[in-house]
C-alpha cells in the first residue's frame, strides 16, 4: 500500500502497490478457497501471493492500474464462489486459462504444447483407466470449449457495457435508477450468465415477480423496455444466432386493445381553462396556459430554464432543447416556438420567478433528486378536474391534440404544424436546411390565438399591427 495524495488529516492510499527498484508492482494475497484459479506455472502449485510488475515508474499509472487489476480479480472471484452446477461463466473459464499459462484457443494454436497436458491432467477429475471418464461440468465443458478454439460466450454483463459504450443507455439520474432496478430484477433470476444461456423462461419469471410485486400491466411494460433493447444490443454487437427472448412477452391482464384517444379541448373549454389560469395566476397555472397556446409536451415547458426563454427577441420564443433539467424526448424535440396568447403571457410572468429554472415549484426540493415531469402532471390534472375544467378523456395532453385542431383549422401546413409541435416529418427532403423561420410560425399561431376575458392583461396577447 502506498500513500497516493495527502493533505493536512486527509490521506488517500492505493492498496496493493509495492515500489521496487523504482518500479511498481502489484501484489495480493489470494484468499484459499479460489487459489486453484492461480497456479504456480513452474512448482504446479496454487498460488497464496499474486506478484507481478505493472511496468511503470509512475505513481498515479500504477494506482490506476492496480485498480483495474482488483477490480478484475474481485469479479473473477466473485464469479468463481457464485458458480453452481447448472450455469457456466465464461470469467471463470477464462481466468482458469491465464492462470495456467493458457488462453482462447491455445490448444488450437500450439496442440503438441505439455502445458496443455499437464493443465488437463491437473483440472479434469481424475478417475483410473478402467473407469468411464466421469462428466464434465458445464464450467468444465465451457473452460476446454475456450481452450480449444471455441468462441468465448458473452455475459449479460458484457452486453450491458457494450450497451452503454454505444451511448444507448439511460440519459438522466431518474432513467438511470429506473434502468438499475430492472436490472437489478433480472440479475437476481438469471445471475451474470451468458447471452446464449437466457431464454423465455427467464422473460416470464421477469414478469411473473414483476406481477407478483403488485404493480400493473403498464410498469411491467416499461421494467421489460429497460432490458429487452440490452439484450437486443449484445445479440446483434456480439453477433450470437438466438432470438431475444424478452421480445413479445405477454403481460397479465394487460389491455391489448387500442387506448381510447385523449379528448382535444373545445374552444369553449380552451377559454376557460386559460380564463382561470389568469385568476390563479401561480407556477403552476402559467405552465398550463403555456401548454395551452404552445401545444408543447409537460416535460419540456416545465423543465425549461430561464436561458431558454427569449421574451426581448424580435419575436419572443421559448428554445426546447436538453438543459441541465431533462433531456427530450426524440430528436425532433428540440425546437424554437414563438409565444403568443396565453403562453407569452405566462411566460412574462414566471421570468420573473427566483432561480434559473422558469417554474422553480417542479423542482425537487432535494439536491440528489430530479426533475420529474410525472409528480407535476398528477398535480396539475387534478386541478383541471377538480375544478371542473376537464371531462373524461382530457388531460394536459389534450392541449397537444387541440393544438393540432387548431392548426389544421387554418390550414397550417402539415409539416409546419409538425415543426410547432415537435413531430417528426417524414420523407428525405425534410432534412435539408434550417426550417421554417419564427416569423413563419408567429403567422400561423397568431391565426389560433384566443383573446383574453375582457378586463384582463391585454398587453400579452402577442399580437402584432
Amino acid at each position: 500500500m502506498i500513500v497516493l495524495f495527502e493533505t493536512g488529516s486527509i490521506r488517500l492510499m492505493c492498496k496493493h502497490v509495492q515500489l521496487k527498484d523504482n518500479t511498481y508492482y502489484y501484489r495480493r494475497r489470494v484468499p484459499k478457497d479460489v487459489r486453484k484459479l492461480h497456479k504456480d506455472p513452474d512448482s504446479g502449485k496454487p498460488k497464496a501471493q499474486l506478484f507481478f510488475s505493472l511496468k511503470t515508474s509512475d505513481k498515479v499509472e500504477a494506482c490506476r492500474q492496480a485498480e483495474s487489476h482488483t477490480r478484475r480479480l474481485d469479479a473473477l472471484w466473485r464469479a468463481y464462489r457464485e458458480r453452481n452446477g447448472a450455469v457456466a461463466n465464461p470469467l471463470v473459464a477464462l481466468a482458469t486459462l491465464e492462470a495456467n499459462g493458457l488462453g482462447p484457443g491455445y490448444a488450437k494454436r500450439h496442440p503438441d504444447d505439455p502445458t496443455i497436458d499437464h493443465f488437463l491432467d491437473y483440472y479434469l477429475p481424475s478417475h483410473e483407466a478402467y473407469e468411464p471418464r466421469p462428466k464434465l461440468t458445464p464450467q468444465e465443458q465451457l473452460t476446454l470449449d475456450i481452450l480449444y478454439g471455441e468462441k468465448v460466450p458473452r455475459t449479460l454483463s458484457e452486453a450491458k457495457e457494450e450497451h452503454f459504450a454505444l451511448g444507448k443507455g439511460p440519459k438522466n439520474k431518474v432513467g438511470q435508477q429506473q434502468f438499475d432496478r430492472a436490472w437489478s430484477l433480472l440479475m437476481d433470476i438469471t445471475g451474470d450468465i451468458t447471452l446464449d444461456c437466457l431464454n423465455r423462461s427467464h422473460a416470464n419469471e421477469f414478469v411473473r415477480r414483476l406481477v407478483a410485486s403488485g404493480v400493473g400491466p403498464e410498469t411491467v411494460k416499461r421494467y421489460l423496455s429497460q432490458v429487452r433493447p440490452v439484450i437486443k444490443t449484445g445479440i446483434q454487437e456480439f453477433e450470437i444466432s438466438m432470438n431475444n427472448p424478452f421480445e413479445g412477452v405477454v403481460i397479465p391482464n394487460r389491455d391489448e386493445s387500442p387506448r381510447k384517444p385523449r379528448q382535444p379541448y373545445s374552444m369553449a373549454e380552451l377559454d376557460a381553462i386559460q380564463a382561470k389560469c389568469r385568476e390563479t395566476d401561480d407556477q403552476r397555472r402559467w405552465a398550463i396556459a403555456m401548454l395551452s397556446d404552445t401545444g408543447a409536451r409537460l416535460a419540456e415547458i416545465a423543465g425549461l430554464a430561464k436561458q431558454d426563454v427569449f421574451l426581448d427577441a424580435s419575436i419572443p420564443h421559448i428554445y426546447i432543447r436538453p438543459n441541465a433539467y431533462r433531456g427530450l424526448k426524440t430528436k425532433s424535440s428540440e425546437r424554437r416556438v414563438p409565444l403568443v396568447g396565453a403562453a407569452l403571457w405566462a411566460a412574462q410572468r414566471a421570468m420573473q420567478t427566483e432561480g434559473q429554472a422558469l417554474f422553480p415549484v417542479f423542482q425537487p426540493k432535494q439536491a440528489d433528486k430530479q426533475f420529474n415531469a410525472n409528480s407535476a402532471s398528477s398535480a396539475l390534472n387534478a386541478w383541471l378536474k377538480g375544478n371542473g375544467l376537464a371531462r373524461e378523456g382530457q388531460g394536459l395532453h389534450s392541449f397537444r391534440h387541440t393544438m393540432r385542431d387548431r392548426l389544421r383549422n387554418v390550414t397550417t401546413p402539415q409539416d409546419l404544424a409538425n415543426r410547432i409541435g415537435g413531430w417528426e416529418n417524414e420523407g428525405v427532403g425534410e432534412s435539408y436546411g434550417q426550417g421554417y423561420s419564427l416569423e413563419v410560425m408567429q403567422r400561423y399561431l397568431l391565426k389560433i390565438v384566443r383573446p383574453p376575458e375582457r378586463g384582463s392583461d391585454d398587453t400579452a396577447i402577442g399580437r402584432v399591427a
